[in-house]
C-alpha cells in the first residue's frame, strides 16, 4: 500500500470519477485504474461501486479513505516540520465563480503577486455550490463563492454584494428609458447562470411571480459569453451590473427598469475553521481591500428605480 495509491483512492472519492482523478492528479485514466486494481487485489475487497462514469464508495472504500486521509495528513506534516516548510514558499488554492474573475480578481492577484512573490497560485473558476463543495472537502484553501452557507465547519467573511439587473441590447428600448412589461415583449431567451446558481433561482422566481412563461430561460455558465451574445442581440440577460459597466457606459447595454429591484447577491469568503494558515486569512484581508479599491476607482452605474 503505497502514497500514490491512496492519493488516486483519495481523488477519485472526491470527484466521483477515475477520468476526473486522473485529470487532477495528471495521470491517464488506466493508470489511476491499475493503483485501485492493485489495492483492492492487496485488500481482497472492493473499494469503489461502479455504476457507468460515476463511482462511489462501499463500506470498505469509506474504511480506506479516512484512514489513507490520516496517513497523508501525517507525511504532510512529518514533511513540513522536517524540512521546516514556510507556508509563504507554497501554493495557496483560490475557488472563485466567475463574476468575481470578471471584477476584482484581477486586483487580489496583483496583491497577492506583490505582497507574497513566492507564492504560487492555483485558480478554480467555478459555480458557488461546487466551490464550496471543494472548500468543505479540503480540495480549496479559499473560495469566493454567492451565499453564505453557515456550515460549522467553515469561517465566512463578508466580501461584498453584486447589484443584480435585467440587461437588454440598447435598441431594444429607448434611450430615455421607462417602465418595461416583460409580458408586452414578443418571446425571446433570458440568459443567467447555470441552474445550481443563485441568479438562475432569482430569474424564475420572477418570471414565476409575474406569470410569465413565454420567455425561455438559457443556463450559460460563461460571463463573457453571455455578454458577446446581448451585444448581438440574442435577447435578455440577468447579470451582475459590474460585469457589464462597460458596456453600459458605452450605451451598448441597457439596464432594464422592470419596476423593482432584484436581490443582489451576496459574496462570500470561505475557508475551513481549521485551515491554520496565516497566509489564507491575510489573502481574505487582501480580497476586502482590493473590492474597496476597485469600487473606489469605478463609476457606478444608476439603477433604475423601483
Amino acid at each position: 500500500m503505497d502514497f500514490k495509491s491512496l492519493e488516486a483512492a483519495i481523488w477519485v472519492d472526491r470527484l466521483g470519477s477515475f477520468k476526473a482523478a486522473a485529470e487532477a492528479l495528471r495521470m491517464t485514466q488506466p493508470a489511476v485504474s491499475a493503483r485501485i486494481f492493485q489495492l483492492e487485489e492487496m485488500l481482497g475487497a472492493q473499494i469503489f461501486y461502479r455504476s457507468g462514469k460515476r463511482v462511489s464508495l462501499t463500506p470498505v472504500g469509506v474504511t480506506l479513505i479516512d484512514y489513507a486521509e490520516q496517513i497523508l495528513g501525517l507525511r504532510e506534516t512529518a514533511i513540513a516540520k522536517i524540512k521546516g516548510h514556510n507556508e509563504e514558499h507554497g501554493i495557496i488554492r483560490i475557488g472563485a465563480m466567475e463574476t468575481a474573475v470578471h471584477t476584482w480578481l484581477p486586483s487580489l492577484m496583483c496583491a497577492i503577486s506583490e505582497k507574497y512573490q513566492h507564492v504560487a497560485v492555483d485558480f478554480d473558476v467555478n459555480v458557488s455550490d461546487e466551490i464550496q463543495r471543494k472548500v468543505l472537502k479540503g480540495m480549496l484553501d479559499i473560495g469566493f463563492y454567492i451565499g453564505a452557507t453557515n456550515s460549522p465547519m467553515l469561517t465566512e467573511t463578508h466580501l461584498c454584494d453584486f447589484e443584480m439587473a435585467l440587461i437588454c441590447p440598447a435598441h431594444l428600448i429607448s434611450e430615455q428609458g421607462g417602465r418595461v412589461d416583460l409580458k408586452a415583449l414578443p418571446p425571446m431567451p433570458i440568459m443567467t447562470f447555470s441552474r445550481n446558481t443563485v441568479p438562475h433561482a432569482i430569474l424564475g422566481s420572477l418570471l414565476s411571480r409575474e406569470g410569465i412563461v413565454h420567455h425561455r430561460v438559457c443556463a450559460m455558465n460563461s460571463v463573457p459569453t453571455i455578454i458577446d451574445m446581448l451585444c448581438k442581440g440574442v435577447g435578455l440577460a440577468l447579470l451582475p451590473v459590474e460585469v457589464i459597466r462597460h458596456h453600459l457606459e458605452q450605451g451598448v447595454l441597457r439596464i432594464m427598469d422592470i419596476g423593482l429591484r432584484l436581490p443582489a447577491m451576496e459574496c462570500v469568503a470561505g475557508r475551513l475553521v481549521k485551515h491554520g494558515s496565516n497566509v489564507v486569512e491575510d489573502i481574505v484581508a487582501l480580497a476586502v481591500e482590493s473590492i474597496e479599491r476597485t469600487r473606489g476607482n469605478a463609476s457606478s452605474p444608476i439603477l433604475p428605480s423601483g
